[in-house]
């Protein structure tokens, strides 16, 4: 089962989903992420609002080491496509398979605008809690041979 989490940038919400994610260790589950604008600001690692908020999490080592732009092939290989914004599943709409894939739009917000420190980390830990709690009921949903068992432990 591959789960592909897709964004703008890939330098927030979908590599913040994808480390969440990679951190329950479900057998029979692969992660990835990528952003429908990826690379288009330069070479951005991944954002420092997402390095500090797995930091507090202890989930850094889980975050993939770069970003990858969305692709046809990133898409299709999917079984299940998390798009963070629905601006993202038009940007991948004429890849998606309905049939064999699940797709789920979460409207999960990104930081806009000028924003003081304060009001960054408040929207960066409200924007984690959410990521969190869904990938929690998509891993719970989802059957992967054994795994059902093992996601009620997690």
């Amino acid at each position: 089962m591959r789960i592909h989490f897709v964004c703008t940038g890939n330098v927030y919400r979908s590599r913040l989903a994808e480390a969440y994610c990679i951190s329950r260790c479900v057998p029979g589950i692969h992660v990835s992420s990528s952003g429908i604008a990826a690379g288009a600001n330069g070479n951005a690692p991944i954002s420092p609002y997402a390095v500090d908020e797995l930091n507090k999490y202890d989930l850094l080592s889980h975050a993939a080491k770069s970003w990858q732009p969305t692709t046809a092939a990133l898409v299709k290989m999917s079984d299940v496509l998390i798009l963070m914004e629905s601006e993202h599943h038009r940007f991948c709409a004429n890849w998606i398979e309905p049939a064999r894939q699940r797709v789920e739009v979460w409207g999960i917000e990104d930081i806009i605008g000028p924003c003081s420190p304060k009001e960054i980390a408040e929207t960066v830990e409200r924007t984690f809690k959410t990521i969190r709690q869904r990938t929690d009921a998509l891993l719970s949903s989802l059957v992967v041979g054994d795994a059902k068992s093992d996601l009620r432990k997690l």
